[in-house]
């Protein structure tokens, strides 16, 4: 493994229906800041891919979304865990974007940063959108139940390769863990 993608709204946040549009209206799922602490205990570079189409509809500015993030990261710091970095697709769905999930691009431009090879990386998310850019990429996936799409996972799955399926992101990291420690065992 040489690196986790991890989605934002659904996987580390409560995602809502009308957009995190600021601090106030973040907040961290449970269990996400010791799964943080635990993932990064692998020393493999963690990054959030995040579609926030909310900038793209004009409910947010860029800026407060960056800030928010920056907010995020000091507090998973302090938790002693890390994000190394937020790529975020800010377009409106309707301009099809190369960087919007479920396309690659955003994991490709992650990719490029850290110089890491996509296939020997993990892309952690809530929805059907992430299995697709993950697969799309050429990446290994988990899907967590914890977003709004959590109960249709199962169902939306159609695939002969699919993605594990487990409650959360701290399943996720004790799924990532179990098999790590199986492969140096």
């Amino acid at each position: 493994m040489q690196g986790f993608f991890l989605d934002r709204d659904g996987v580390i946040n409560c995602e809502r229906a009308d957009y995190v549009k600021t601090w106030d209206e973040f907040t961290f799922l449970p269990n996400v800041l010791p799964a943080l602490r635990r993932l990064a205990t692998l020393n493999l570079p963690i990054v959030v891919i995040s579609n926030q189409s909310a900038i793209g509809r004009g409910l947010v500015a860029r800026a407060t979304v960056d800030a928010i993030h920056q907010q995020a990261q000091a507090i998973i710091a302090e938790a002693g865990g890390r994000v190394d970095d937020f790529f975020v697709c800010p377009h409106h769905p309707a301009l099809h974007c190369a960087c919007r999930k479920p396309q690659p691009g955003l994991l490709e431009q992650a990719a490029a940063r850290f110089k890491l090879d996509l296939p020997e990386c993990l892309f952690i998310g809530d929805a059907i959108t992430d299995f697709q850019a993950a697969k799309a990429a050429g990446c290994q996936s988990i899907l967590v139940k914890s977003g709004r799409q959590g109960a249709q996972l199962q169902q939306l799955m159609t695939t002969d390769n699919p993605a594990p399926i487990v409650a959360d992101l701290a399943a996720a990291v004790e799924l990532i863990l179990s098999l790590e420690q199986r492969n140096y065992v």
